[in-house]
């Protein structure tokens, strides 16, 4: 049997053009991650929080509940993030905005952003964004990670306010 070397050529280039793109999206996606996790441990190490439980959610941010369940840390990036004390939180629920932007083509695209948005007594509302991005680009967890940190958060407090009682 006689093997073709321009067919083997043609047959390893075909297969790259899927596999480079591929592999490379992962490795994107694995260093964001690495990325947002160092800036998360950064972070707390900063403020001097220290997590019980953390997730890296799909913006690339990370949001944890402290050891003793009295804070909650939202890390977006080096410059953005958010200390929250859990006794003055008053409710937490999810929300979900939808804005339709105008491309620099002239083109139509609906941005979508998917978070928790919690009422605090002495600040107000803040909002922790979980997805942001166009509209069709979610993985489709974004509402179950959502309703999962509420819950988290949920118990937090209630543990926190069975310890002072």
């Amino acid at each position: 049997m006689q093997i073709d070397i321009s067919s083997v050529i043609i047959g390893l280039a075909s297969l790259a053009t899927f596999a480079v793109p591929i592999g490379y999206d992962q490795y994107k996606v694995k260093r964001a991650k690495s990325r947002a996790k160092k800036q998360f441990l950064d972070t707390s190490a900063n403020v001097g929080f220290q997590y019980d439980s953390y997730d890296i959610l799909g913006n690339s941010a990370v949001i944890g509940i402290g050891k003793n369940s009295e804070e909650l840390l939202y890390v977006k990036n080096d410059t953005d993030h958010r200390l929250i004390e859990l006794r003055n939180l008053t409710s937490c629920r999810s929300y979900e905005t939808q804005d339709k932007i105008v491309a620099d083509d002239g083109s139509h695209r609906n941005m979508k952003e998917v978070g928790i948005r919690l009422t605090v007594s002495e600040n107000g509302k803040i909002k922790l964004p979980v997805f942001e991005g166009r509209d069709g680009t979610q993985r489709g967890n974004e509402s179950i990670v959502v309703e999962q940190w509420i819950s988290r958060i949920a118990s937090a407090q209630k543990s926190l306010h069975q310890g002072i009682s």
